[in-house]
């Protein structure tokens, strides 16, 4: 069963601009959903009868085997009367939003220390600047209480040096994250015998897609893509033959829109030369870097640049920056979740419905060295919720803690109110969430052009509250008259989600976190060399051999060794 969400309430950003609407979230376009079916939630702590896998950290827990099909609140005031509340305690959170500056009067915060008595420090920081601050603030002995990380391997680096809880520590204080920890998302987080974080559930589960103007299709006599050769063709179209009829050159086919960290949307572009991950071919460990799939990509794009086929930004464009170009009709495709790229499109618009036409998914691409059309591995979690060993010393602050974040995980008491700007709690007047009888999910039932005129521009940064733990798994969009981007939006992200994908041989690893870190920065810094032509493919072989020396070979090892499979 899904969340019904009602007309022109968004998922991301509050519709509070034009132009300002999805989440900065390309390190969450990897997060993906699992899989339906299993328990419902229930009273109390979290089950301690039952150990799973064998791994002593897990000893004590009991993980389901899949998310619930329609979750269910656990009964609030049961579930949490381990916590005193008339005890205040201070908690320190950082996290990656998208706003990522300080709201000056952060009505959310402010609700959430009266009803939970505690004092709160909230960071929201891109999500390469929270990597380095959680590094800088762990390391100077003044670390923060909660951190939501993307990047697997900091963790990992952390627990390491002893600075972080064992989740399962605080897992039994917390029932409704219990619902969603699976087995496979505990196996996830578990290195060396020990839980190192807290999965969070994806926010866009597997609904990215590469997006086409099938306006611009139509217009120049092309048919949709079905390779690498004929994406190219289109590129070129795109980019010189006027689709937008205005007579100027100033249409392109994509950007990055990555700020210079990473390649965005492009990264949905790889799998059509390969997997873009660890995998095994014919019995052996397998990685982009060996099979090819990395350097054709990177000529790939390589070629669209010299073409000037790119935004003349494309790389260090920030991701809110780059809708200036989508929303204004001058980019032939993205990388986007389908329901927020036509209701983002449609009020860009001005509520015109012909763009509704606009945009239409492209199915997963083939290319010369790769007959298989599939779309990256899905069914990744949302990041790791890691917490500070040094809240292990006080027990009643531990409590709190997960008392907090527990509250905050759908559909618990208090989900709502850092979602969307904020939920009836923050905005009575215009906000309310209401339960579908039928099934007992939900959907807001908003006015939300009232609530964008109250959102001024010292609230936005309290918007990012909302990655603390807004999903839309269960989230379907009611179909009304005034949100005629609900059924095409749903129908695009289900046609998205059932496109063939890669296996996920990343969830079943657990590789070295600061080699992991370390290789991470040397393929960034060097694969734009390539791209760019700083440096010639010539030197391809030596560069896959820097990589094995940089970290490649001794986490090919492993891989290989946890997957049972032969080296290369």
């Amino acid at each position: 069963m899904n969340m019904i969400r009602k007309g022109t309430a968004v998922t991301i950003s509050l519709l509070m601009a034009a132009t300002l609407f999805l989440s900065a979230c390309n390190s969450d376009k990897s997060a993906n959903s699992g899989t339906g079916g299993g328990s419902e939630g229930s009273g109390g702590a979290a089950s301690a009868s039952a150990g799973s896998g064998g791994d002593s950290a897990q000893a004590g827990l009991q993980f389901p085997d899949a998310f619930p099909s329609a979750p269910k609140a656990v009964d609030y005031d049961s579930s949490y009367a381990y916590d005193d509340m008339s005890k205040k305690y201070s908690l320190d959170i950082m996290l990656s939003g998208f706003i990522n500056q300080p709201a000056t009067q952060d009505m959310i915060k402010q609700f959430y220390e009266k009803t939970f008595n505690v004092s709160l420090t909230f960071t929201n920081l891109t999500g390469e600047d929270l990597v380095n601050k959680t590094n800088v603030r762990f390391a100077s002995g003044d670390a923060p209480d909660l951190v939501l990380i993307g990047d697997r391997s900091v963790a990992q680096t952390l627990f390491k040096q002893n600075q972080l809880l064992d989740a399962t520590e605080v897992l039994p204080y917390m029932p409704q994250i219990m619902n969603y920890v699976t087995k496979e998302y505990a196996q996830w987080a578990t290195d060396d015998g020990h839980m190192i974080g807290i999965p969070r559930l994806p926010t866009f589960p597997d609904v990215w897609g590469n997006f086409i103007r099938q306006d611009w299709l139509q217009k120049l006599g092309m048919e949709m893509p079905k390779t690498a050769d004929e994406l190219f063709e289109y590129a070129k179209a795109v980019t010189e033959k006027d689709p937008d009829g205005n007579g100027k050159a100033d249409t392109w086919f994509m950007g990055a829109a990555g700020g210079g960290q990473g390649w965005g949307m492009l990264a949905g572009l790889i799998d059509m030369f390969g997997q873009n991950g660890w995998n095994v071919k014919d019995g052996k460990i397998n990685h982009p870097m060996l099979d090819g799939t990395t350097k054709n990509f990177l000529q790939f794009v390589k070629k669209l640049n010299d073409n000037k086929l790119l935004a003349p930004d494309w790389y260090t464009v920030q991701w809110e920056q780059f809708k200036a170009y989508t929303l204004q009709n001058k980019i032939g495709m993205v990388n986007y979740p389908g329901w927020n790229l036509l209701q983002e499109q449609y009020s860009a618009s001005q509520n015109n419905a012909a763009t509704l036409d606009y945009w239409k998914p492209m199915p997963p691409l083939t290319s010369a060295e790769n007959p298989d059309a599939k779309l990256a591995a899905g069914g990744a979690p949302g990041g790791l919720y890691i917490i500070s060993k040094k809240v292990g010393d006080d027990p009643g602050k531990l409590k709190r803690l997960a008392h907090f974040l527990d509250a905050v995980q759908y559909p618990n008491k208090y989900y709502w109110v850092g979602n969307q700007g904020g939920g009836p709690e923050i905005w009575p007047d215009y906000t309310k969430v209401v339960q579908n009888p039928q099934d007992g999910t939900y959907y807001y039932d908003s006015d939300m052009v009232k609530l964008q005129n109250e959102m001024k521009p010292e609230l936005k940064g309290m918007m990012d509250w909302q990655s603390l733990g807004y999903t839309l798994l269960w989230e379907r969009h009611k179909d009304t008259p005034d949100a005629p981007y609900n059924a095409p939006g749903d129908k695009y992200q289900d046609e998205v989600r059932s496109y063939p994908r890669y296996t996920n041989y990343d969830m079943l690893l657990n590789l070295d976190g600061p080699t992991s870190s370390k290789l991470k920065d040397f393929m960034q810094k060097n694969e734009i060399s390539f791209a760019l032509g700083k440096r010639s493919f010539d030197d391809w072989d030596k560069y896959v051999e820097e990589w094995k020396k940089t970290g490649g070979q001794k986490l090919m090892e492993q891989a290989a060794e946890q997957l049972k499979v032969a080296m290369p």
